[in-house]
């Protein structure tokens, strides 16, 4: 499915994160050896200094602490905590969002923001997915909307929502680049700000699932087949693209109120899908499998020409980047969780304005006859996605 949800939801991206190559620490002069009285006799026999240094940690082993020291600077509400987690220079890439951050300093300043927003934050990993140097984590969170966020005051309201974030680590084990996927579409429904049915309010698990690859045959034979549907689908061929499913295949769009069960919802998306883009192609940038499971990272573009569950056409041009797990049984598709930035979608298509846009026509509206400051271009307002999650 992995497109773009089944109906259309307002929002916003509540993330930031980074990555990047470590500096390596400046060489300095070896301390000289030194010098002792030759020792002859009995002496000589004297036994060398035992070595105490401890066994090296694994890549995994680390890559295991970061992970873990990252929940628990999470749940702390440390933002200086959780910025020493990454390497020292770093990229923050965000789905739909129009800027990079870069580095610890605003990695930090990032994570701030979002506990300022929401003092309470606390969150827990669902599924570890895991491979070489790559994570994969599936997570929910809770928390009171407490504070300012996107010049939204605070509503007090209880929130929460799931979330997925992909991580690539150095081999010392920090985080060199994290992209989060997100819905803030469900944050906005539930403090009521939007009319849009929101998912409940997830339980926080209790502990991790943890998929490992293993490289195996069946693993190879499960890329093939989302391969393959995805084909099907730039193809515009419903029956190849069904013929992947099981039956009772499920897909959990994060952006939607519910789960899409069933042949014939999927069916009914494939029709609205292609017929309000007709000429949708889709590109992967990354694919990982992971026993049962495959993620994908990847976009799609497409021209909005025919109404779209319900909503007119706007012959706009959209690019909509997603992460898509799958799950697979005996060859088939049986289970689908999809991720992707549903304001981003609606702001392409101009139905939504942008952040920066949008605080400008509050200030419009408030601004008294003849109070030019307080009508003042949105230019200066304008400011990369620094929250996370």
């Amino acid at each position: 499915m992995r497109k773009v949800s089944f109906a259309l939801a307002v929002g916003f991206v509540l993330v930031a994160c980074g990555g990047g190559e470590e500096t390596p620490p400046p060489n300095t002069p070896a301390t000289p050896p030194a010098t002792t009285p030759a020792v002859t006799g009995p002496a000589s026999t004297a036994e060398a200094p035992k070595d105490d240094a401890k066994p090296k940690e694994s890549a995994a082993e680390l890559q295991q602490k970061t992970m873990k020291g990252y929940t628990e600077a999470t749940n702390a509400r440390d933002a200086k905590k959780l910025a020493s987690l990454y390497a020292e220079s770093g990229v923050v890439k965000i789905a739909g969002a129009p800027a990079e951050a870069t580095g610890r300093e605003a990695i930090a300043q990032s994570y701030q923001k979002l506990f300022e927003a929401f003092k309470d934050y606390t969150m827990a990993p669902s599924r570890v997915f895991t491979k070489g140097d790559v994570a994969v984590v599936e997570w929910a969170f809770n928390g009171t909307h407490t504070g300012d966020l996107w010049g939204i005051k605070a509503s007090e309201k209880k929130v929460g929502a799931m979330g997925v974030d992909v991580m690539w680590f150095t081999p010392e084990g920090q985080i060199k680049e994290h992209h989060v996927y997100y819905d803030g579409a469900t944050i906005l429904s539930q403090i009521g700000l939007s009319k849009q049915k929101a998912r409940p309010i997830p339980a926080l698990p209790s502990s991790p699932q943890v998929i490992t690859s293993t490289g195996s045959p069946d693993e190879t034979k499960n890329i093939e087949t989302l391969k393959t549907m995805d084909a099907a689908m730039d193809a515009k061929k419903e029956a190849d693209w069904l013929a992947s499913m099981a039956d009772n295949v499920e897909y959990d769009d994060m952006t939607q109120p519910q789960t899409s069960k069933g042949k014939t919802e999927a069916k009914k998306f494939f029709k609205e899908m292609t017929t309000a883009f007709p000429d949708t192609k889709s590109t992967t940038t990354n694919t990982w499998a992971f026993g049962d499971f495959v993620v994908t990272e990847g976009s799609w573009t497409g021209t909005h020409k025919a109404a779209f569950f319900g909503m007119p056409a706007t012959k706009k041009n959209v690019t909509v980047k997603s992460l898509d797990i799958y799950q697979f049984k005996d060859g088939k598709m049986v289970h689908g969780w999809g991720y992707s930035n549903g304001a981003d979608f609606m702001q392409q298509l101009g139905m939504m304005p942008k952040p920066g846009e949008a605080k400008a026509a509050d200030k419009k509206a408030d601004a008294k006859p003849g109070d030019t400051k307080a009508a003042a271009p949105a230019a200066a307002d304008k400011k990369p996605a620094d929250a996370k999650k």
